[in-house]
């Protein structure tokens, strides 16, 4: 299957909040600066303080995203799953409100679909690690397979899928 900017629409971006509305609002206007859209867009946030979610309901009539709130801050992990929970598309791009999309992340972006489309033993793609992976296999487009055996030390266990790191 060739994969194209049409197939964005197949993604939701996953945008995990909590009382950082500027940065919010600055990572939606470089997403929409390099023309990057998205089937979806969830805004899951986290029990913000009351002036956040103001801002938040402003951004929304610009960038036209759903805003999963809750009254109180359970945690980054509920707030992902909280999020998730809403997505309706085949593909989520999942990052944090202070995420800085670099110029040309489309490009990897699309690359990124085409490798899980032809690949379907590749659950996860990596864009950033705060680590390099220590058993990594060249694959293509400046992506690398994260090797995971049982013998490997440090990898944890043995994972029959495979992942993808930029």
């Amino acid at each position: 299957m060739n994969i194209n900017e049409s197939y964005l629409d197949k993604v939701t971006l996953l945008i995990t909040h909590y009382n950082r509305s500027s940065s919010l609002e600055r990572l939606l206007a470089a997403f929409a600066k390099q023309e990057i859209t998205f089937g979806d867009i969830v805004v899951s946030d986290d029990g913000s303080k009351p002036e956040h979610l103001e801002k938040l309901k402003s951004l929304h009539t610009i960038y036209k995203f759903r805003l999963i709130t809750t009254p109180v801050n359970r945690g980054l992990g509920n707030n992902i799953n909280k999020g998730q929970d809403a997505v309706n598309t085949p593909y989520t791009l999942y990052i944090q409100e202070d995420f800085n999309p670099y110029p040309c992340y489309k490009k990897h972006l699309i690359d990124a679909l085409s490798i899980v489309n032809d690949r379907p033993d590749i659950d996860m793609v990596r864009f950033y690690a705060y680590f390099k992976y220590p058993y990594l296999k060249p694959y293509r487009d400046g992506y690398s397979e994260m090797l995971f055996k049982l013998w490997y030390p440090g990898t944890g266990s043995s994972i029959a899928t495979a992942t993808i790191r930029i």
